[in-house]
């Protein structure tokens, strides 16, 4: 216990609360910025508040420390134990972080780790504010703003492009097979780097034969399958056919339509 004494020099001031109050609000506006330009749901106000209520139960939980130390009427065997609380904490924000990872019905997308991983640490970051850990904050802050602005950066630019894939859609009308289509790709965060649509005429002398074929450049998240993608597309009523091909090559693979 004298070590939080010589920690703090006593109760913490006015200024002393201020101080980390602010940082806190802050530390959490800044991991959470990262998600929230990436429209995630955890953004600034989430990471802030978890970061702020770590740093306040840490602050409490001294406090409480430094309070029953100075209780002459207890026992000199007495302990009070911090890491309880800290313990608590931790475990609590792994609540939070459990909600913001969706997983799709068919198992086939996990979506949010990366979101719960920064509430985590916000979180963390809270433990090391209230105990007034600043030379811990900065370090780990520029390690956190490594991770999610610097690493982000380098995987879109080295690794995603093994993602992209190039696939030809066959329909009868594209008003309607548009739609579906695209919601699709939104539900599955499937990106959509070009696209054009273009009328197809198997038949010259058949007006009604008419259909489109439209082209998709795709940037498929690692986390789906690329077959459950076409497999899905393929299953559409408002789509005919569905092709897959190598952008370099000018051969294509058809996906039989499976019946529903």
């Amino acid at each position: 216990m004298e070590y939080i004494l010589n920690l703090f020099g006593g109760e913490l001031s006015w200024l002393d609360v201020v101080i980390r109050v602010v940082v806190a609000v802050l530390i959490g506006m800044g991991i959470g910025v990262e998600r929230e330009l990436a429209n995630h749901p955890a953004g600034m106000k989430t990471h802030a508040l978890v970061c702020l209520g770590a740093a306040i139960t840490t602050m409490i939980s001294a406090e409480m420390c430094y309070s029953l130390m100075g209780n002459e009427m207890l026992d000199a065997s007495s302990k009070v134990d911090m890491s309880r609380i800290a313990s608590g904490v931790v475990s609590g924000i792994g609540f939070i972080g459990a909600g913001a990872i969706i997983k799709a019905k068919d198992g086939s997308v996990v979506t949010g780790i990366t979101t719960a991983a920064t509430v985590w640490i916000s979180g963390c970051m809270g433990l090391a504010i209230g105990m007034g850990y600043f030379r811990i904050i900065i370090i780990s802050m520029l390690a956190i703003l490594f991770a999610t602005v610097t690493l982000k950066s380098l995987e879109d630019k080295f690794i995603k492009h093994r993602g992209m894939r190039y696939i030809e859609i066959i329909t009868d009308d594209k008003h309607t097979a548009l739609p579906v289509i695209e919601d699709y790709f939104d539900r599955k965060q499937v990106v959509v780097t070009s696209f054009d649509c273009t009328t197809v005429n198997p038949n010259e002398n058949d007006d009604e034969a008419t259909r489109f074929c439209c082209r998709y450049f795709l940037r498929v998240p690692k986390a789906i399958p690329f077959n459950v993608v076409m497999r899905d597309i393929a299953r559409m009523e408002e789509v005919r056919e569905v092709y897959e091909s190598n952008a370099s090559s000018a051969s294509l693979k058809k996906t039989a339509r499976s019946q529903m």
